[in-house]
């Protein structure tokens, strides 16, 4: 038994060099959680970020835990993180959670908040905040699998893949929310007859051109920054 004693001290000992400082405001009893079990592999990405991202949680109390490892999936809007402790991928139980927050590769971050936007369901999804303010501009990054043509030996054929489906809403504490589409014609409706002149004055002193959603948060920032009130 001394030995067994001897042995494990001595294979503990050896194994704290390695373990990875602890993150700030660390309480690993507080992250909840299941094991994330691997999805089925087809075309296209059931991701919002492949790799594992620098980020910090809030949980539901207010209570933030920073310097973790985390990857958020659009295809069953859950949060993911690297419990680095274990080895082990940990789903964290959404419920327990405000929102949260990722660092890219080109040190943008990308806010995400736990929001309930169906007007006759409790129906609560993570959105990322593109554009805050009074009426402020989210993005529920869905992803869903849906059945694509492919074409193999035997000629055309069906699968599956990871297709997105982007929704984008405005949002008030007061007036609740609005799904908005990613065009000019949608963000100049929201400006109000008044206002559309200068609104496309606007973008075409700054060269904007509305293609897609970098372009649309952009042109949306102008309008906030030169006083063109956005309403729905």
């Amino acid at each position: 038994m001394l030995i067994v004693f001897i042995l494990l001290s001595l294979l503990s000992a050896s194994v704290l060099p390695a373990q990875e400082v602890l993150p700030k405001n660390w309480n690993g009893e507080r992250i909840t959680g299941v094991r994330f079990i691997p999805y089925a592999t087809y075309q296209g990405n059931p991701f919002f970020n492949d790799s594992f991202f620098p980020g910090k949680i809030e949980l539901t109390d207010g209570t933030i835990i920073e310097a973790l490892q985390l990857k958020y999936s659009s295809y069953r809007d859950e949060l993911i993180y690297y419990n680095s402790e274990i080895s082990t991928q940990i789903v964290i139980d959404k419920m327990s959670l405000r929102g949260f927050s990722l660092t890219d590769e080109k040190g943008e971050e990308h806010r995400f908040r736990l929001q309930n936007f169906s007007r006759t369901l409790p129906e609560y999804r993570f959105f990322e905040l593109l554009g805050d303010g009074e009426i402020s501009l989210w993005v529920h990054r869905k992803v869903l699998l849906l059945t694509c043509p492919v074409y193999g030996e035997a000629g055309k054929e069906k699968n599956l893949s990871y297709q997105e489906a982007y929704n984008y809403y405005l949002y008030n504490k007061d007036k609740g929310s609005e799904l908005i589409r990613i065009s000019k014609g949608s963000l100049l409706s929201k400006c109000g007859p008044s206002n559309q002149k200068l609104a496309r004055k606007i973008l075409r002193r700054n060269k904007v051109t509305i293609r897609d959603e970098k372009s649309f948060v952009k042109a949306w920032s102008l309008m906030k920054e030169n006083g063109v009130n956005i309403n729905f």
